[in-house]
């Protein structure tokens, strides 16, 4: 009976599971590897936080390609039951816990509805080496155990982030220091009205800032980055037209901006918001990312990317009036920076920036650092067993800009400066280089149905 194994329960594995187990129809053999209890949670929606909004609306946020407003059916059906809101409209923003739960039903409702023959294990542990082998792998875990398979799929997910400052320093000992902000005890042992900083001004911040005040701080949060950009709001507005479609696509980052622009300021003289003009491009994304050369994405990167990402990556209209409510009482301050030290002073940690377009230095105390520089990308970087022994046997390499995972955009996996494994796989945040959009649930949906019919031979 043919094998196929998945190396992680978050979202993306969650769902190829789901996938397969749905689509499965002769005798076949799927084990699911996660080393949490649950699975579909991942950092993104293990959070108990009721505040922590989906960026989303909940219409938009169905687990299927094919059924898009499957989360929306589900959610309204449990209105008014605990921990659900008393009524589920489509363009609400839904706690991230409840999508969590939706995941985790989502794939126990495909293992009941299996077709006989149709197996599927979930093993609790963590993977720390793959070894190719005669027609497929074997993948060891921590404690020991042993897996063989055919294919295998590696669901990552996003990896901790760098470090605020890129050098050795005694403060990332420190208990003022939390390096992985998705953890629920970064903010755990704070006095109530001590400040802290955020390294970083992104997503992330948002969702520590949003916990704080959910747990009855009152101190100063300080969010700081390099541009001092943040995330912007969503608004309604009517979908846009599609643009771009019968013109070529363009293949510098000056001429995709320059069309973007001119496309929002065509908008605007006839009353539009450039949010749907935004929203607009997300079907083409990938396509406008492939047509860019590896130094042209390279320039996007340098000189566009935190403008992109602040005017793509938007907040639930709550979660951003709240930030907003926070800065004018003056408890939530942005800053423009360059972060130069870090230091544990013993009551309090130090930390010193230079402002932005000047040489004024800035020092901050603080009762905590937090680093909320969004996850790492370089996968070869990780020093976590099973990364450094994919690369040591040479079964990964990362693109060339260390965005991700070197692979083919339909997820097979590059050996290092070779050609495809033909058994190894990923989706989601390691194919980040090839697609650029591929972290959110409606791409990350289409790959796992397409990698699920890759693991059965259906492709």
């Amino acid at each position: 009976m043919a094998c196929s194994i998945i190396i992680g329960g978050g979202a993306g594995g969650c769902l190829v599971a789901a996938q397969w187990l749905r689509r499965a129809v002769a005798p076949a053999r799927l084990i699911l590897i996660e080393r949490a209890n649950v699975v579909g949670r991942g950092f993104a929606y293990g959070t108990s936080e009721p505040a922590l909004r989906l960026n989303v609306p909940a219409a938009r946020m169905g687990a299927f390609p094919d059924d898009v407003d499957h989360f929306l059916r589900w959610a309204a059906a449990r209105a008014g039951r605990p921990g659900f809101p008393e009524s589920v409209a489509p363009d609400d923003y839904l706690p991230r816990s409840l999508y969590g739960r939706y995941l985790g039903e989502v794939l126990a409702a495909a293992q009941a509805g299996a077709a006989p023959g149709v197996e599927f294990e979930r093993v609790q542990g963590e993977a720390v080496d793959v070894e190719e082998g005669t027609g497929g792998a074997r993948v060891t875990l921590k404690d020991g155990r042993s897996f063989v398979g055919a294919r295998v799929v590696l669901a990552l997910g996003n990896l901790p982030g760098e470090y605020p400052i890129r050098r050795p320093l005694a403060f990332y000992h420190s208990p003022r220091y939390v390096h992985i902000p998705w953890e629920n005890d970064a903010l755990a042992g704070l006095r109530g009205d001590e400040d802290v900083l955020l390294v970083g001004a992104g997503l992330t911040a948002i969702d520590l800032i949003v916990r704080a005040e959910a747990t009855g701080h009152r101190g100063v949060i300080h969010a700081l980055s390099r541009n001092g950009l943040h995330p912007l709001v969503h608004r309604p507005s009517p979908p846009y037209p599609a643009f771009m479609a019968d013109e070529p696509l363009p293949t510098s980052t000056r001429a995709l901006v320059r069309r973007v622009r001119a496309e929002v300021r065509a908008a605007a003289a006839r009353g539009i918001d450039w949010r749907p003009v935004v929203d607009a491009l997300r079907p083409r994304s990938q396509a406008l990312w492939g047509a860019l050369s590896w130094p042209e994405r390279a320039r996007f990167l340098r000189q566009v990317r935190p403008y992109w990402e602040v005017h793509r990556h938007r907040l639930a209209p709550s979660v951003a009036d709240a930030v907003v409510r926070l800065e004018a009482a003056g408890r939530v301050q942005f800053h423009a920076g360059r972060l130069e030290l870090l230091h544990d002073a013993g009551a309090s940690a130090q930390a010193i920036f230079r402002r932005r377009g000047s040489e004024a230095r800035v020092t901050l105390r603080v009762a905590r650092v937090v680093n909320c520089t969004g996850p790492r990308s370089d996968y070869s970087k990780f020093q976590h067993p099973l990364m450094v022994n994919l690369l040591a046997r040479g079964l990964i390499d990362h693109d060339p800009l260390a965005l991700g995972i070197q692979a083919l955009p339909t997820g097979e996996v590059l050996r290092y400066r070779a050609g495809p494994t033909g058994w190894l796989f990923t989706l989601g945040a390691p194919l980040k280089g090839v697609l650029w959009e591929s972290t959110a649930m409606p791409e990350i949906r289409v790959q796992a149905q397409g990698l699920a019919e890759r693991l059965l031979g259906l492709d």
